[in-house]
């Protein structure tokens, strides 16, 4: 069984290495034409419908939003709660594992109404609550 120190400190990996200037190739420009490839559609789409699914399926008028962070691999859940309210973050987190984690999806974030993270869960791992 995985601490919590150790979940917590993997979904900090996990997050935090996305995304850091200097990491990896420089961006490049879209090729010439509509800005779109053939095959980044349909991973947009399918990035976007993980989205769909897991605002679908939590349904709690605390949600905001539901986006796709990276390269579809968080699923990212703005909400309306308070600092305080990490326990119904939690159970927001947990109904949104129970669908989130298709394709490339591997970690969740529960933001409350000031933007601090509340609540984190990655694949194979029950969601925590921070304190």
């Amino acid at each position: 069984m995985i601490s919590r120190s150790a979940l917590l400190a993997i979904a900090l990996v996990i997050c935090s290495g996305c995304g850091q200037p200097g990491a990896g190739p420089p961006a490049q420009s879209p090729p010439p034409g509509d800005g779109q490839s053939a095959t980044a559609a349909p991973a947009q789409e399918a990035c976007g419908q993980t989205a769909g699914k897991v605002k679908q399926h939590a349904q709690q008028p605390e949600i905001r939003s539901v986006t796709m962070q990276g390269q579809c691999t968080l699923v990212s859940i703005e909400t309306t709660l308070g600092d305080d309210e990490s326990g119904t973050a939690q159970k927001i987190c947990d109904s949104a594992a129970e669908v989130a984690y298709t394709g490339d999806t591997n970690s969740i974030s529960v933001q409350g109404r000031s933007g601090k993270e509340l609540s984190v869960g990655i694949a194979g791992a029950k969601c925590l609550a921070h304190p």
